[in-house]
């Protein structure tokens, strides 16, 4: 693909130009992250279809077999939580990786990216916590705000208290949604410089500067996309679910027929959202560093070698 600056609607058709002809690897990529999804989604299902059906002692309380049993599903699903929030992060990596490899015409396999991933990993993961430190951090400061704002009840009239509590909602909300536009390629930024978790920060809040309305409208997509995946491969089995009557056991298993079909829904459509941000990526730098320049004079410094 040609290296040049891009219009909003260009980089879109471009990112899903990329994804459709390597369709199979990306969701190869994304589907090591949706195993974890899948076994997320079915703990809580299986915790439910215990306490309905679950036998009780003569008193009308639960049995203490079926109380460990869900103590450890609990406990499973937070190892299972942290597992996938890992592997996730470090598929997003080798997406990037992909990309960036595919963009500029070279080859790749979801072993490959992968296997380019193992000396990034401490730092994707130490970039994750960094950022959901800062998201966070905004988010529990806006609700701790808005807590005190309803204590004021004998200070301030009901009016104000309502007015200042909207205000500080909608801050918190748009503080969050900058900060996160602001690290939009971060990722990209890590794997292909590599360069550290704080310099990856750096960087993206450099590169996105001018350009977070573009991150905006290809997470805003991305995110249209993976919800009409959702109500196409999981909705209908709920939907049937619901009828068949959750208690159950038809209602029971088409819920997991639900979950297994929107994780295979979410495989399809969840790497179009960083498809589109490593695009982005490479897109923001040859605007603002002439990276096509720079690949133009390496590609030749290359080819001089082999014609003498």
């Amino acid at each position: 693909m040609d290296l040049r600056p891009l219009s909003l609607a260009e980089l879109l058709d471009r990112a899903f130009t990329l994804y459709r002809r390597h369709f199979w690897m990306f969701v190869g990529i994304m589907a090591v992250p949706s195993v974890f999804a899948l076994v997320l989604g079915l703990i809580p299902t299986w915790l439910q279809h215990m306490a309905r059906t679950a036998a009780k002692n003569p008193d009308g309380t639960p049995g203490i077999e079926n109380i460990v049993m869900m103590v450890a599903l609990v406990s499973g699903m937070v190892v299972v939580m942290v597992g996938y929030l890992v592997v996730y992060m470090i598929a997003l990596g080798a997406t990037s990786f992909a990309v960036s490899e595919l963009y500029l015409g070279r080859p790749v396999t979801v072993a490959e990216v992968y296997q380019k991933m193992r000396g990034r990993v401490w730092r994707l993961l130490l970039l994750m916590l960094l950022v959901m430190i800062r998201v966070v951090g905004v988010a529990v400061a806006g609700v701790a705000l808005m807590s005190m704002t309803a204590a004021l009840t004998s200070v301030v009239p009901p009016w104000l208290r309502i007015v200042v509590m909207v205000l500080v909602m909608a801050a918190t909300g748009f503080l969050t949604l900058f900060m996160m536009l602001r690290y939009g390629v971060a990722v990209p930024a890590l794997v292909l410089e590599g360069v550290t978790a704080r310099e990856a920060i750096r960087r993206s809040i450099r590169l996105t500067e001018g350009n977070r309305f573009r991150v905006l409208l290809i997470g805003i997509c991305a995110t249209m996309i993976s919800y009409a995946g959702i109500v196409l491969f999981q909705i209908p089995f709920t939907l049937a679910s619901l009828y068949a009557g959750a208690e159950t056991w038809g209602g029971f298993w088409l819920n997991i027929a639900g979950l297994v079909s929107g994780t295979v829904g979410n495989a399809f459509t969840g790497p179009i959202m960083i498809i589109g941000l490593a695009l982005l990526y490479y897109d923001t730098r040859i605007r603002h560093e002439a990276l096509d320049l720079d690949l133009m004079i390496d590609a030749l410094d290359r080819t001089e070698p082999a014609r003498a």
